[in-house]
């Protein structure tokens, strides 16, 4: 195939080169036929020429015949035509020129062939053709669009693509893709959001859809949303029947991140006469978006009060009970989501979306046994780079290490491309085994190959930093840092390194300039917020943990690490029991009351209330949960029980629980 392709391109560039040379005889004297049997009269002596051009446009099939008609014209013209016959010449001049131009200029726009010495040569050559056609043939949308094209390419004049691109909106009325190329191409190459807006405006009141649909995006640019809801349901309505259409808006808009417009779009449609099929299908992709915004509670209401509807349909069934699956894990019901992924998984056994929901399941549960044989049965169905990461993620938590760096290697192996990745896996199992000095030499070895490679640059430092050598993991993200001082994600390794190392104070005032340039940043508010309670600065704390709160209301951890500080900061301004019980009971619906920590807050908060049998209450519960709650380690479940204690002997004194000021370095 490769060889046919060359040649095919050969043949291409060979026949350009014919092609002008050819045009060059042309426009000598003797490059034409004799002409016999014609008579010219005094005012039109090129009436002859002019006769074998129209008989050579009529039989022509190549751009060489094109070329012919353009040459006899242009003669014609020379000899002499007047009124009438001029007339004609010029149209059938002009018929010729665009054509040729035309196809010159779709050879330009498909760069393989054209050699690259030779393209400027060619655009002069289409826009001469496309620009004298015009001028004679004015309603030509398609020669204006190829006339912008070309003149925006480089060192081409953007002012005359401007303009042929108005007229190619002007005159494409009829001729919806051609409008909608030339809108898009105008609205590119304008800067200005306002400009932008006035030419889709202008070119929307056609009713052509896809322009309809790119104005209403610009709108949104423009915080105009009332007016984008307005354009959509006018191109809802005049589009009823096109349900491709409607789906590609929603699609738009989810991309875009408006989720709340798409689903009033959605809505719009549903009230649009949809039959009861269309409206069941709607109503899955409500629901889907509505966990996308997470609106999990929505979600499964919508669904629920729905299944019914879709008893006679499988394929509606599985994507229902696959939505609500997803619904149910986001609100922490694992049993709620199982049960809905395994009866799809009833109707289809080897579905790998199916499948693969039910191994985050398992994960979530630590079912990491079960989690594992889904890996590897995704990997029967479908052998991919991301089936063998399940694998290792399941073989991980299960401690098989050696398995697992087994599974690395394969990986490595059969997908080239994701040997970096495998090989940062890799380093966390040698680090996990406390191989570290193995750990340490697959590192050095990537930086020997790249020594500018971030991700082996904080590898290292995780190597050192799993070996608590915390000095040695600083120095090492130092001298980076000398090397690269910009790089925010180095910055970031080393607050963390020093923050490990208790280092709370050096920790944060390596922060606090990253948060300077970037006040605003919620991973960096959240971080000052961790550090400002280590020092004991509670205030500080609280502060920047509002903005998050404001700006996220669904970070359920930011939201109970506030109600904390509100409910047992030793410090009284700070303290403030009735938002840290509003704040508390928030956390708490968010995460289903299935967190420990959570339930902890709402206890000590309702203890700041003053209302103690609620605080013992919720301690209790908090307790129960602490006890078959997973992801812990058994030291880590002791120490949170410990600690529980400590407030449960508060409670039930009828004192509420006070934190620690600081904590030392």
């Amino acid at each position: 195939m490769k060889r046919i392709f060359s040649l095919a391109v050969i043949l291409h560039i060979a026949f350009f080169g014919i092609l002008f040379a050819q045009e060059a005889d042309y426009s000598e004297e003797g490059a034409v036929p004799e002409i016999t049997n014609t008579v010219a009269d005094a005012d039109n002596p090129g009436m002859a020429l002019l006769d074998q051009a129209t008989e050579a446009k009529l039989r022509a099939s190549t751009v060489l015949d094109l070329s012919q008609v353009i040459t006899l014209c242009q003669r014609a013209k020379r000899m002499g035509l007047s009124g009438e016959n001029l007339k004609y010449c010029n149209q059938l001049l002009a018929s010729a020129q665009l054509q040729r131009g035309l196809f010159f200029a779709q050879q330009l726009l498909s760069p393989q062939n054209v050699r690259p010495g030779d393209w400027q040569t060619f655009r002069q050559r289409a826009l001469l053709d496309l620009e004298e056609a015009v001028t004679i043939i004015k309603d030509q949308p398609a020669a204006y669009l190829r006339i912008a094209q070309l003149n925006l390419m480089p060192n081409g004049d953007e002012d005359r693509a401007r303009d042929a691109l108005r007229h190619a909106i002007l005159n494409a009325k009829d001729e919806p893709a051609i409008q909608y190329s030339a809108v898009r191409l105008l609205t590119e190459i304008e800067p200005e959001a306002e400009k932008r807006e006035a030419v889709l405006s202008a070119a929307a009141r056609n009713g052509n859809p896809q322009i309809m649909l790119l104005h209403a995006l610009t709108l949104l640019d423009l915080d105009r949303s009332s007016e984008a809801t307005d354009v959509l349901r006018q191109l809802i309505e005049a589009e009823s029947g096109n349900t491709e259409l409607h789906e590609n808006i929603v699609v738009r808009l989810t991309e875009t991140g408006e989720y709340e417009l798409a689903l009033s779009v959605l809505g719009i449609m549903r009230e649009k006469g949809a039959d009861d099929d269309r409206k069941n299908q709607i109503d899955l992709i409500r629901a889907d978006l509505l966990n996308a915004m997470e609106r999990y509670e929505e979600a499964l209401a919508l669904l629920n009060a729905a299944s019914e509807k879709f008893q006679e349909d499988t394929d509606a069934v599985v994507t229902m009970l696959l939505i609500r699956s997803r619904s149910h894990l986001a609100l922490g019901n694992l049993e709620g989501a199982l049960k809905d992924t395994e009866t799809a998984e009833k109707e289809r056994p080897n579905s790998p979306r199916i499948l693969e929901q039910k191994y985050r399941i398992l994960l979530e549960q630590e079912s990491y046994n079960d989690a594992l044989a889904i890996a590897r049965k995704l990997q029967t169905i479908a052998e991919r780079p991301e089936n063998f990461l399940r694998e290792l993620q399941a073989l991980i938590e299960l401690k098989q290490y050696d398995e697992a760096a087994e599974v690395v290697r394969t990986l490595c192996e059969k997908y080239p491309d994701e040997e970096q990745r495998g090989l940062v896996i890799l380093v966390e199992i040698y680090s996990k085994q406390e191989a570290y000095d193995k750990a340490l030499a697959l590192v050095e070895e990537q930086l020997k190959k790249n020594p500018e490679e971030l991700r082996w640059i904080l590898a290292k430092a995780g190597v050192y930093s799993g070996q608590k050598k915390w000095d040695e993991a600083i120095n090492w993200l130092e001298s980076q840092l000398q090397r690269e001082p910009d790089s925010r994600a180095i910055h970031l390794a080393l607050i963390g390194v020093l923050a490990d190392k208790k280092s709370f104070r050096a920790a944060r005032e390596r922060m606090r300039p990253l948060l300077t340039q970037e006040p605003d940043n919620l991973l960096l508010l959240r971080l000052d917020s961790q550090l400002s309670i280590s020092l004991g600065l509670h205030s500080d704390a609280a502060r920047a943990l509002t903005r998050v709160v404001e700006a996220d209301p669904n970070d359920y951890t930011s939201i109970n690490n506030l109600a904390w500080i509100l409910a047992t900061s030793p410090i009284d301004s700070v303290r403030n029991g009735r938002r840290a019980v509003e704040l508390a009971e928030r956390a708490g619906e968010l995460t289903r009351h299935k967190r420990a920590f959570v339930l902890s807050t709402l206890a000590a908060a309702y203890a700041e209330a003053g209302n103690f049998e609620k605080a013992r209450e919720w301690a209790v519960i908090s307790v129960e949960v602490a006890k078959t709650e997973g992801g812990k380690t058994e030291e880590e479940r002791k120490k949170l029980l410990e600690h529980l204690q400590k407030e449960w002997d508060c409670f039930s004194q009828d004192m509420p629980f006070r934190e620690l000021l600081n904590e030392e370095e």
